[in-house]
């Protein structure tokens, strides 16, 4: 019996990342791949007086790294000037990105509507690698990575226009 569209999962091919306000990261080549971030809750345990028992309560949250891979292209990365603008200061080093998810009944987002979106605030690159180590006994295309700091994730069902 076949299952219908609507309910299948989300199948985690299906993606665009997108820089909102339009700035930091290369339009011409998506990613292969984006590693999203682990929140994780510490867990401060508090014992008062001469109770037999401690308690948990919720402590302060830290966001994992995202890390995105693409192929490299014949052309100097908009990666790298990223992450220059990162060690020289200044303005525009953060951006809020957008990783839109669709449902395998919008063939890669032609409808233009995603089913689901996350939203990574703040994030500043940490580590840029240009290209992948040489190997001259694979096949492989070089890959070229970003690793970004996040300070805060937020999932969306219906992403806000």
């Amino acid at each position: 019996m076949a299952r219908a569209v609507e309910t299948d999962p989300y199948h985690k091919f299906r993606f665009h990342v997108v820089d909102p306000a339009g700035g930091n990261l290369d339009p011409v080549a998506g990613f292969m791949t984006v590693t999203m971030p682990n929140v994780t809750i510490e867990a401060p345990i508090y014992r008062e007086g001469t109770f037999t028992w401690s308690q948990k309560f919720p402590g302060v949250p830290t966001v994992g790294e995202v890390v995105m891979t693409k192929g490299i292209f014949k052309r100097e990365s908009d990666f790298y000037n990223w992450i220059l603008k990162c060690i020289n200061g200044g303005e525009d080093y953060r951006a809020d990105l957008v990783v839109y998810q669709y449902h395998i009944s919008d063939e890669f987002g032609i409808n233009g509507t995603p089913s689901r979106a996350t939203r990574l605030l703040e994030t500043f690159a940490t580590v840029v690698k240009p290209t992948d180590d040489f190997d001259a006994t694979v096949s492989e295309i070089g890959v070229q990575s970003l690793t970004l700091a996040v300070e805060q994730v937020i999932p969306e069902l219906v992403p806000s226009t």
